[in-house]
């Protein structure tokens, strides 16, 4: 394990032990376990560990989870273009997922998609041209109905 490695474990470890309201607390409290840091090493590390403050203490922040839309096809239930809109229908309560599934395809490369708008059992997905919405729209289609 590197020292950095270990230096951020013992950071996670002493934000679940205690309540650490300043970088200067967690600088003496990382010395009491033998780690010499400096400041911008804290704030580096804070970084990277995703650590913010909540209630004026330092607190971890779990990393978002996206489920893929692939392992969403049970919630599918169909799409339909709207001009450069595809309106996704999913099972009720899947809403948010699928939206939230279909903006990291963004991410993953797909090209034209600007954004979604979810709702309990609908995403309203926006797309920048007429051939993104129709690309939308046969992903969608090709997970409901397995073609």
């Amino acid at each position: 394990m590197t020292k950095t490695h270990a230096r951020r474990r013992a950071i996670l470890s002493l934000l679940n032990d205690r309540e650490i309201k300043s970088q200067k607390e967690l600088r003496s409290a990382l010395a009491k376990k033998g780690f010499r840091v400096s400041q911008p090493m804290i704030s580096r590390d804070l970084a990277a560990l995703k650590v913010g403050k909540s209630g004026g203490a330092y607190v971890a922040v779990l990393p978002e989870r996206v489920t893929p839309l692939d392992q969403l096809k049970p919630l599918l239930r169909g799409a339909e273009p709207a001009s450069r809109f595809v309106v996704v229908f999913c099972e009720p309560g899947a809403g948010s997922a699928v939206g939230r599934a279909i903006d990291q395809l963004a991410d993953d490369g797909f090209e034209g998609l600007v954004g979604t708008v979810a709702g309990d059992d609908t995403v309203l997905v926006a797309l920048g041209t007429d051939a993104a919405a129709q690309r939308m729209r046969r992903i969608v289609r090709e997970l409901v109905e397995g073609v």
